[in-house]
Protein backbone atom coordinates (compact mmCIF):
# COMPACT_ATOMS: atom_id res chain seq x y z
CA UNK A 1 0.00 0.00 0.00
CA UNK A 2 1.32 3.45 -1.02
CA UNK A 3 2.07 5.93 1.79
CA UNK A 4 -0.23 9.00 2.01
CA UNK A 5 0.86 11.93 -0.15
CA UNK A 6 0.65 14.53 2.63
CA UNK A 7 2.18 13.99 6.03
CA UNK A 8 1.26 15.88 9.22
CA UNK A 9 4.67 17.55 9.21
CA UNK A 10 3.90 18.88 5.74
CA UNK A 11 0.74 20.52 7.08
CA UNK A 12 2.70 22.14 9.91
CA UNK A 13 5.27 23.48 7.45
CA UNK A 14 2.53 24.89 5.22
CA UNK A 15 0.89 26.49 8.24
CA UNK A 16 4.17 28.11 9.24
CA UNK A 17 4.66 29.46 5.69
CA UNK A 18 1.13 30.85 5.59
CA UNK A 19 1.65 32.42 9.02
CA UNK A 20 4.85 34.11 7.82
CA UNK A 21 3.07 35.44 4.74
CA UNK A 22 0.23 36.80 6.87
CA UNK A 23 2.67 38.40 9.30
CA UNK A 24 4.58 39.99 6.41
CA UNK A 25 1.37 41.38 4.95
CA UNK A 26 0.34 42.72 8.34
CA UNK A 27 3.75 44.35 8.72
CA UNK A 28 3.68 45.93 5.28
CA UNK A 29 0.11 47.20 5.56
CA UNK A 30 -0.11 48.02 9.23
CA UNK A 31 3.44 48.94 10.24
CA UNK A 32 5.75 49.72 7.30
CA UNK A 33 3.56 52.10 5.32
CA UNK A 34 2.26 53.87 8.42
CA UNK A 35 5.36 54.07 10.58
CA UNK A 36 8.59 52.86 8.94
CA UNK A 37 8.20 54.52 5.49
CA UNK A 38 7.44 58.01 6.93
CA UNK A 39 10.39 57.67 9.29
CA UNK A 40 12.67 56.76 6.37
CA UNK A 41 11.38 59.76 4.39
CA UNK A 42 11.96 62.03 7.39
CA UNK A 43 15.50 60.68 7.71
CA UNK A 44 16.19 61.38 4.02
CA UNK A 45 14.84 64.94 4.35
CA UNK A 46 16.97 65.51 7.45
CA UNK A 47 20.07 64.37 5.55
CA UNK A 48 19.24 66.83 2.74
CA UNK A 49 18.74 69.63 5.23
CA UNK A 50 22.07 68.85 6.89
CA UNK A 51 23.81 69.00 3.49
CA UNK A 52 22.15 72.34 2.70
CA UNK A 53 23.12 73.70 6.10
CA UNK A 54 26.71 72.60 5.51
CA UNK A 55 26.78 74.35 2.14
CA UNK A 56 25.33 77.51 3.67
CA UNK A 57 27.97 77.46 6.39
CA UNK A 58 30.73 77.06 3.81
CA UNK A 59 29.30 79.91 1.73
CA UNK A 60 29.01 82.12 4.80
CA UNK A 61 32.62 81.36 5.70
CA UNK A 62 33.68 82.41 2.17
CA UNK A 63 31.62 85.64 2.24
CA UNK A 64 34.53 87.97 3.19
CA UNK A 65 36.71 86.58 0.40
CA UNK A 66 33.85 86.88 -2.10
CA UNK A 67 33.15 90.49 -1.06
CA UNK A 68 36.83 91.32 -1.41
CA UNK A 69 36.92 89.78 -4.87
CA UNK A 70 33.80 91.74 -5.91
CA UNK A 71 35.39 94.94 -4.67
CA UNK A 72 38.49 94.18 -6.75
CA UNK A 73 36.34 93.54 -9.83
CA UNK A 74 34.44 96.82 -9.32
CA UNK A 75 37.70 98.72 -8.91
CA UNK A 76 39.07 97.14 -12.07
CA UNK A 77 35.93 98.02 -14.02
CA UNK A 78 36.09 101.62 -12.83
CA UNK A 79 39.69 101.87 -13.99
CA UNK A 80 39.14 99.98 -17.22
CA UNK A 81 39.83 102.32 -20.13
CA UNK A 82 38.25 100.01 -22.70
CA UNK A 83 34.88 101.74 -22.31
CA UNK A 84 33.85 105.22 -23.36
CA UNK A 85 34.04 107.62 -20.44
CA UNK A 86 30.69 109.22 -21.24
CA UNK A 87 27.48 107.96 -19.64
CA UNK A 88 25.03 109.40 -22.18
CA UNK A 89 24.76 107.99 -25.74
CA UNK A 90 24.48 111.47 -27.27
CA UNK A 91 27.58 112.68 -25.47
CA UNK A 92 29.37 109.48 -26.48
CA UNK A 93 28.44 110.05 -30.15
CA UNK A 94 29.85 113.56 -29.97
CA UNK A 95 33.03 112.17 -28.41
CA UNK A 96 33.38 109.62 -31.23
CA UNK A 97 33.05 112.38 -33.83
CA UNK A 98 35.67 114.43 -31.99
CA UNK A 99 38.03 111.43 -31.92
CA UNK A 100 37.60 111.05 -35.67
CA UNK A 101 38.32 114.73 -36.28
CA UNK A 102 41.41 114.58 -34.07
CA UNK A 103 42.75 111.54 -35.93
CA UNK A 104 42.19 113.32 -39.24
CA UNK A 105 43.96 116.40 -37.95
CA UNK A 106 46.93 114.26 -36.86
CA UNK A 107 47.37 112.39 -40.13
CA UNK A 108 45.91 114.52 -42.94
CA UNK A 109 48.45 117.18 -43.95
CA UNK A 110 46.29 118.57 -46.74
CA UNK A 111 42.71 119.21 -45.61
CA UNK A 112 41.55 119.29 -49.21
CA UNK A 113 42.78 115.73 -49.70
CA UNK A 114 41.09 114.38 -46.55
CA UNK A 115 37.93 115.95 -45.22
CA UNK A 116 34.69 114.97 -43.51
CA UNK A 117 31.59 114.87 -45.67
CA UNK A 118 29.10 113.85 -42.97
CA UNK A 119 28.78 112.19 -39.57
CA UNK A 120 25.62 111.06 -37.85
CA UNK A 121 24.58 108.86 -34.96
CA UNK A 122 23.33 105.41 -35.85
CA UNK A 123 21.33 102.93 -33.81
CA UNK A 124 21.95 99.38 -34.99
CA UNK A 125 19.05 98.08 -32.91
CA UNK A 126 20.94 94.94 -31.86
CA UNK A 127 21.15 94.14 -28.16
CA UNK A 128 24.63 93.35 -26.88
CA UNK A 129 26.15 92.71 -23.49
CA UNK A 130 27.15 96.39 -23.20
CA UNK A 131 25.46 99.42 -24.73
CA UNK A 132 26.98 100.20 -28.11
CA UNK A 133 27.24 103.70 -29.57
CA UNK A 134 27.79 104.00 -33.32
CA UNK A 135 28.50 106.91 -35.64
CA UNK A 136 28.23 106.64 -39.42
CA UNK A 137 30.99 108.62 -41.10
CA UNK A 138 31.64 109.60 -44.68
CA UNK A 139 35.01 111.00 -45.75
CA UNK A 140 36.76 112.04 -48.91
CA UNK A 141 40.33 111.03 -48.26
CA UNK A 142 43.46 109.69 -49.90
CA UNK A 143 44.41 106.12 -49.12
CA UNK A 144 47.60 106.83 -47.14
CA UNK A 145 46.13 109.19 -44.53
CA UNK A 146 42.97 107.07 -44.42
CA UNK A 147 44.95 103.98 -43.40
CA UNK A 148 46.71 105.94 -40.64
CA UNK A 149 43.41 107.39 -39.38
CA UNK A 150 41.67 104.01 -39.17
CA UNK A 151 44.71 102.43 -37.52
CA UNK A 152 44.79 105.12 -34.82
CA UNK A 153 41.07 104.81 -34.16
CA UNK A 154 41.22 101.05 -33.68
CA UNK A 155 44.41 100.92 -31.64
CA UNK A 156 43.79 103.54 -28.97
CA UNK A 157 41.83 103.66 -25.75
CA UNK A 158 38.94 103.55 -25.20
CA UNK A 159 38.51 100.68 -27.63
CA UNK A 160 36.86 101.75 -30.87
CA UNK A 161 35.73 99.54 -33.73
CA UNK A 162 35.57 100.36 -37.43
CA UNK A 163 33.28 98.18 -39.54
CA UNK A 164 31.10 98.24 -42.65
CA UNK A 165 33.86 100.01 -44.53
CA UNK A 166 32.99 100.91 -48.12
CA UNK A 167 35.50 102.66 -50.39
CA UNK A 168 34.60 104.13 -53.78
CA UNK A 169 36.98 105.55 -56.32
CA UNK A 170 35.64 108.77 -57.72
CA UNK A 171 35.67 109.28 -61.47
CA UNK A 172 35.99 112.90 -62.52
CA UNK A 173 35.89 114.31 -66.01
CA UNK A 174 39.29 115.51 -67.21
CA UNK A 175 39.27 117.84 -70.25
CA UNK A 176 41.69 116.98 -73.06
CA UNK A 177 45.15 118.33 -72.37
CA UNK A 178 44.42 119.01 -68.68
CA UNK A 179 46.62 117.64 -65.95
CA UNK A 180 45.25 114.41 -64.50
CA UNK A 181 44.93 114.46 -60.73
CA UNK A 182 43.73 111.58 -58.61
CA UNK A 183 40.53 112.42 -56.76
CA UNK A 184 40.23 111.49 -53.07
CA UNK A 185 38.45 108.25 -52.27
CA UNK A 186 34.84 108.29 -51.13
CA UNK A 187 34.94 106.37 -47.83
CA UNK A 188 32.04 105.33 -45.63
CA UNK A 189 32.24 103.36 -42.38
CA UNK A 190 30.77 102.89 -38.90
CA UNK A 191 32.76 103.94 -35.85
CA UNK A 192 31.61 102.31 -32.61
CA UNK A 193 32.45 102.22 -28.92
CA UNK A 194 30.85 100.80 -25.78
CA UNK A 195 29.44 102.50 -22.71
CA UNK A 196 29.94 101.05 -19.26
CA UNK A 197 26.25 100.17 -19.18
CA UNK A 198 24.41 96.87 -19.68
CA UNK A 199 22.94 96.62 -23.12
CA UNK A 200 20.99 93.37 -22.74
CA UNK A 201 18.86 92.35 -19.80
CA UNK A 202 17.94 88.73 -19.24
Amino acid sequence: MAPPRFQPKDGRFLAVVLLLIVLMLVYLVGVHWWFVAPQMQFATEMDDLREQQLRYRQTSAEKPAIEQRLAEVRAYEQGNQAFLSETDPNAASAALIQRLKQAMSDHAKDEKRCQTVSTQSYNAGEEELYKRVTVQARLRCDLEPLAAILYELENGKPYLFVDNVMIYKQQAYVPPGAKVTQSPLDVRFNLSGYLRQPGKTK
